[in-house]
């Protein structure tokens, strides 16, 4: 069965879009899973809310939520790990090898 070119286009388009997801997931396990991560890397929230009225309200309450990142950040990356996992095997994971 020959593929119309509309076909194919829309299937390449798919390919492109499904490799991108599971290079996504490559790359973001492989920082997830370097050693050290949680001693080294200083996960912290940030805010992007510049603002002169804000800006110390924002720093005293991202102080706050830092604090209590701290605590629970093993649990959020192990829970990060297990998604960037399943989404490189539902990208690339299901792929007959055509080598």
């Amino acid at each position: 069965m020959t593929l119309r070119i509309d076909e194919a286009e829309k299937s390449a388009a798919w390919l492109d879009h499904r490799v991108a997801r599971g290079n996504t997931a490559i790359r973001a396990l492989k920082w997830l899973t370097q050693d050290d991560l949680l001693k080294n890397a200083d996960i912290r929230l940030a805010s992007q809310w510049g603002s002169s009225v804000a800006g110390v309200g924002n720093r005293d309450a991202l102080d706050y939520l830092n604090r209590e990142l701290e605590t629970v950040i093993g649990s959020i990356v192990e829970k990060a790990i297990r998604r960037a996992q399943q989404d490189m095997d539902n990208a690339l994971g299901h792929q007959k090898d055509q080598r």
